[in-house]
């Protein structure tokens, strides 16, 4: 339900704020509106035909949003130490010695006064410690995949060397190593990544679930190096936060998208790079099965493909496509790597009748989008991706500040070539 009600909502959100969109859209978030109606009651929301916009349904996003902000600003702000000392009954030393654990102060005192940090939400500021934090001089190792891998991860990448560049005035140090297929690039036993783990205080690094990484990150926990996964994750390492997609939720809504653009008997194929090392390939997959199964009784996933490395395999396959299921109407391609498979399917459509749905947005696909060969794509904020698993590395070393939650999720957005 959670896939669909976001999906909804962003559709109407792209109706609104685009009346070309909205008029090529109309048809099918009605059918889905059949489909779902459950979705729109607790949403108390009304589909309004193109050019006849109901401005209810804005002004109750908007209210809703400014509602969410106020509760941030409440959250956000910081109590003073005087303020915790009135409501502690203690005086502004003795919460100065408990902040900094500087002893003299009996258990009850500060556990009452710990108490009342936490019910105003205190936290210490950090210009106040950054001579202390300067004083660790912390060694961060950002791993980050290489230009033969997906374009994505530039985006990851800009907007963890813009992190770096502020937490270096806390004198902070994050190298960024790029890991690539050949063994001087990668986390096999031996490489030079191995022979300098020694030297890091903590580690950012995308979570493939190869024997290398399980083994590295076993020696990262045997030295106490805590690790921060972004994009994906290993699930049977420890590790302390993992900042990216919830790709089960992404494949549901890759689901619903089909429907849109498909109609509720959509015939889909699903092209992927099939690696079980990445967890993305796997929580798509089972949650646009799962998403087809609860809600969509009458689509039918016609077959799974594998996307090749070789451009004359993808051709060949794609034609292997069309001659096996004339009926296909929609393609999931669920890591597109160069989208080149993309490009191939509409090349090779025919008959002008399939839909592309993707995932991720960079210029080569904005390029297909706007040339009309893919359908929609599904974002998940690299650039958060990149930002926020510094932060709660950064946090943690030198705070000891634990991430309010483990898994933290980044937002999926549908793009279609009206809202580029």
């Amino acid at each position: 339900m959670v896939g669909k009600d976001a999906l909804l909502l962003t559709m109407l959100e792209i109706s609104e704020k685009n009346s070309s969109a909205a008029g090529n859209l109309w048809y099918n978030i009605n059918c889905v509106k059949k489909i779902c109606p459950l979705c729109f009651q607790m949403r108390n929301l009304q589909v309004t035909q193109p050019g006849k916009q109901d401005r209810r349904n804005q002004n109750l996003l908007q209210t809703e949003a400014a509602i969410q902000r106020q509760k941030t600003r409440r959250n956000d702000s910081m109590a003073t130490i005087k303020e915790i000392a009135e409501k502690a009954g203690v005086s502004i030393g003795t919460v100065d010695r408990v902040l900094h654990n500087r002893g003299m102060v009996n258990a009850q005192t500060k556990e009452r006064v710990e108490t009342v940090m936490k019910e105003l939400n205190y936290r210490p500021n950090q210009v106040a410690q950054g001579l202390a934090v300067m004083k660790k001089k912390l060694k961060i190792g950002f791993f980050i995949p290489g230009a033969e891998y997906h374009p994505y991860f530039q985006h990851v990448a800009r907007a963890a060397q813009k992190k770096a560049k502020e937490l270096a005035q806390y004198g902070v140090q994050v190298n960024f190593y790029p890991v690539g297929k050949s063994r001087e690039l990668s986390f096999s036993r031996g490489s030079a990544y191995w022979h300098m783990l020694r030297e890091l205080d903590g580690i950012v690094t995308l979570g493939l679930d190869t024997p290398e990484i399980r083994a590295y990150m076993g020696e990262a926990r045997r030295l106490e190096i805590p690790v921060v996964f972004y994009n994906t994750y290993v699930a049977a390492q420890e590790f302390l936060a993992y900042v990216g997609c919830d790709y089960e939720q992404s494949g549901r809504l890759a689901a619903g998208l089909a429907v849109l653009v498909g109609g509720v008997e959509a015939r889909v194929c699903i092209y992927s790079e099939g690696s079980e090392a990445v967890t993305s390939h796997r929580e798509r997959i089972k949650g646009f099965y799962r998403e087809v199964e609860e809600w969509y009784p009458g689509m039918k996933i016609l077959d799974i493909c594998q996307i090749d490395e070789e451009q004359e395999q993808n051709e060949a396959s794609v034609r292997e496509m069309f001659r096996r299921y004339p009926d296909v109407n929609v393609v999931y391609v669920v890591n597109p790597r160069d989208y080149e498979i993309c490009r191939t399917v509409a090349k090779m459509d025919a008959k002008g009748q399939v839909k592309i749905i993707t995932n991720d947005l960079v210029e080569d696909l904005e390029e297909l989008m706007r040339q009309g060969s893919v359908s929609a794509t599904i974002c998940q904020e690299p650039e958060k991706q990149g930002e926020q698993s510094l932060e709660i590395l950064f946090q943690y070393l030198a705070y000891g500040t634990l991430p309010k939650e483990k898994m933290c999720y980044t937002d999926l957005s549908i793009h279609i070539a009206q809202n580029l």
